[in-house]
């Protein structure tokens, strides 16, 4: 994740990367802001925020990379390995673009409106542990 983690630290602002990257709970609708609460122990905070902002900073990230429509589209399961091989090491099959240059980078930019997805979709949380 080293590499989606530093795109995280350019493209989107410094909150939004923070929301993208730091939530541990998506709630199928949309929040003023995310909230704090005490989900895993007493003494630390777990971030709960709203699936369609997640969903929205993540296709943005997408967008700077220019990651091709086709793998920003609903999928169920693991339909996303099937644009990569070998935990994203190659793609499954020939394409080209600015995306290609790190694909470990871009499969996470992938994975992550995945997550917000079908809590939009189906109307309920995700947890992520």
């Amino acid at each position: 994740m080293t590499g989606f983690l530093a795109l995280c630290q350019t493209h989107p602002s410094r909150e939004e990367s923070e929301i993208l990257c730091g939530w541990a709970v998506l709630v199928p609708f949309s929040l003023d802001e995310e909230i704090w609460s005490p989900i895993e122990s007493d003494d630390h905070e777990s971030m709960v925020a709203g699936a369609p902002q997640v969903l929205t900073l993540a296709e943005k990230l997408a967008a700077a990379i220019d990651l091709p429509a086709e793998t920003q589209a609903t999928f169920d399961n693991l339909d996303l390995s099937t644009w990569f091989r070998h935990q994203a090491e190659e793609p499954a099959t020939p394409r080209t673009g600015s995306w290609t240059k790190d694909l470990d980078t871009t499969f996470y930019v992938a994975l992550f409106p995945r997550a917000a997805q079908p809590s939009v979709r189906r109307g309920c949380p995700i947890v992520c542990t």
